[in-house]
């Protein structure tokens, strides 16, 4: 029953390919089938999301990707390392448990869920502790997946604005292409590239937390989610290739589909929380809404 349910809501989401239909009918979806069954489809996470943003490579030349290296790369970087010590700022201020500020700040400054359970092991985190932080990073990416599309257009942000808006001020990689593409396909591309970008910083992460914690782990570049040099790896077959215009046309089809399915089985696999410590709470929420206003100011400089 619940396989037929699921198989129905996907043929749905890839009909539509609406990032809020995906994400409002998995959350739907979430809510019907059994925690057991959750543990299936986790194993299936979020390979239709990479699948999507590795195809999004074949639609991007040399130069645009140049280009936005080049002119984003260096304001990225910076973001990252400033959000991940104004995360670690915070939280000492509201004297929370240094593991949580770890996965908030983690989460807020690089690649949301993906950080943070990256970084868990390392620091030894509590399940519970896990858990709650990955229910509000799930939170705030749901309000911005809605949210700010709508706010793109009535601030009158341009396409590229708006790329580099999503991929600096929105957690996961599934919300920030989502909520680009929900702007524009540029936007889409832009932030899909940028997020590639900014995911890149995992590797420094890991070992300054390792050092940090003096984990004995080892890392490599095994560390770096593949899905990003298989992006990269598209790019080049697309701009060293000639292949036929309807194979591209295929490619960028099946991307928005195997994205928006893969924003569906992120929602499915959601949980709700329970939130002991107002603290617990309120400290994500406004380090993101710094954030998002640093963000903009960024981008509307530029």
């Amino acid at each position: 029953m619940y396989k037929l349910i699921i198989a129905i809501s996907i043929i749905l989401v890839a009909f539509f390919h609406n990032p809020i239909i995906s994400l409002s009918l998995g959350l739907l979806v979430g809510f019907i089938i059994k925690d057991s069954f959750k543990e299936f489809i986790s194993y299936i996470g979020s390979l239709p999301l990479k699948a999507g943003i590795v195809l999004i490579g074949f639609s991007i030349s040399f130069d645009t990707l140049s280009e936005l290296s080049i002119n984003y790369f260096p304001i990225i970087s910076v973001f990252v390392v400033l959000t991940f010590l104004l995360g670690l700022f915070i939280g000492r201020l509201f004297n929370l448990n240094k593991k949580f500020i770890y996965l908030i700040s983690s989460g807020t400054a690089i690649c949301g869920a993906t950080a943070a359970l990256a970084i868990s092991s390392i620091i030894k985190a509590k399940p519970s502790q896990i858990s709650v932080a990955i229910f509000i990073i799930f939170l705030m990416n749901t309000i911005a997946l809605i949210l700010f599309p709508i706010m793109g257009r009535y601030l009158g942000l341009t396409d590229m604005q708006f790329g580099l808006f999503s991929a600096l001020a929105i957690h996961d990689t599934a919300s920030v292409v989502g909520s680009g593409l929900l702007f524009s396909e540029v936007a889409g591309e832009t932030a899909a590239t940028l997020k590639v970008g900014r995911t890149i910083w995992m590797l420094p992460l890991i070992a300054l937390i390792s050092y940090v914690e003096n984990d004995k782990r080892s890392f490599n570049f095994n560390d770096l989610p593949k899905f990003i040099i298989l992006f990269f790896l598209a790019i080049s077959i697309a701009n060293i290739f000639s292949l036929p215009v309807q194979i591209y046309n295929i490619f960028e089809l099946l991307s928005i589909i195997f994205i928006n399915v893969g924003i569906f089985f992120i929602a499915l696999q959601s949980k709700i929380e329970r939130i002991n410590n107002p603290k617990t709470f309120i400290y994500p929420i406004l380090l993101w809404i710094i954030i998002v206003l640093i963000s903009f100011v960024a981008v509307t400089s530029i």
